[in-house]
């Protein structure tokens, strides 16, 4: 089960109407399922409301240390969800859940007819 938190300030401060949150559960990622690990833990990643710059981000996960590095990282230097979600990731590593908030922040912004 998940016994380490990740966190990039300033996450708890977030006023809920002013971001959008993209989240990603482990227990779909073959990593964690490989590993019997993770199965309640997550990735939410908050960006301003509208676009895709990232503010916050709270990860739930064994390895949530290791994971969390891409999002500062992504923050520190201006790098948007679109941006993380294109990145290459290694298969099958539990980094790939970052990867999906991306993916859905992607997705969330193709046009249905």
């Amino acid at each position: 089960s998940p016994d380490e938190n990740g966190l990039v300030a300033p996450a708890p401060n977030l006023d809920p109407d002013e971001v959008d949150v993209y989240r990603a559960e482990l227990r779909h990622n073959d990593r964690a399922i490989l590993d019997s690990s993770d199965d309640g833990g997550f990735v939410k990643i908050f960006c301003e409301k509208g676009t895709g710059r990232i503010v916050g981000c709270a990860i739930v996960s064994s390895r949530a240390g290791e994971m969390i590095n891409e999002v500062s990282l992504a923050i520190k230097h201006g790098i948007d969800l679109e941006g993380v979600g294109r990145n290459i990731h290694s298969y099958p590593t539990l980094g790939e859940t970052v990867m999906g908030c991306g993916l859905q922040y992607i997705n969330s912004k193709w046009k249905t007819f």
